[in-house]
């Protein structure tokens, strides 16, 4: 008989380590994992990755389509708009989206508008507010010197009487 037909495979561990000792490691990952997961909404605004903004975007959606009674279509329309103004960049000021930190949503997106059309169908718009800049002159910019007046005497003048 073949003594090679009779060998016993044993499973072969190649970890390197102690087999308890890898559970713990990836026990400790999985619970650094799920701390950072919680915290992660935790920052402001600006500083949130995009993919956090999006899912925070697609709640705020959520909760519009909610309060307003949109449609399907109309919510997937005001997520693929506020989807293209984070990609413009117009999203990611922390004064046009008043988010909460706290709550972990977002409160306003300040400049946003929708209007519905007679065929029912709602239309969302980004309002840009361009910023008021006032050029001046060169003149304008140098610092006026000041004159001094004549001082005028304490005594009150007298008006020439007319004799007619």
């Amino acid at each position: 008989m073949n003594t090679l037909s009779k060998t016993r495979r044993r499973p072969l561990d190649i970890s390197g380590g102690f087999p308890g000792l890898v559970s713990d490691r990836s026990d400790q990952f999985m619970k650094f994992l799920e701390t950072n997961a919680e915290d992660a909404f935790t920052r402001p605004w600006h500083r949130l990755e995009r993919g956090r903004r999006l899912n925070r975007l697609r709640k705020f959606v959520e909760e519009e389509a909610l309060r307003f009674q949109f449609s399907e279509t109309d919510q997937l329309a005001m997520f693929q708009m506020l989807e293209k103004a984070l990609d413009k960049k117009q999203l990611n000021s922390k004064s046009i989206v008043t988010y909460d930190t706290e709550q972990q949503k977002i409160l306003e997106i300040k400049g946003l508008v929708f209007h519905k059309q007679a065929d029912g169908k709602i239309v969302f718009k980004i309002t840009e507010r361009k910023a008021m800049t006032v050029r001046r002159s060169k003149q304008e910019l140098k610092v006026p010197v000041l004159q001094q007046q004549p001082q005028q005497s304490e005594e009150p003048k007298q008006e020439e009487q007319s004799t007619e």
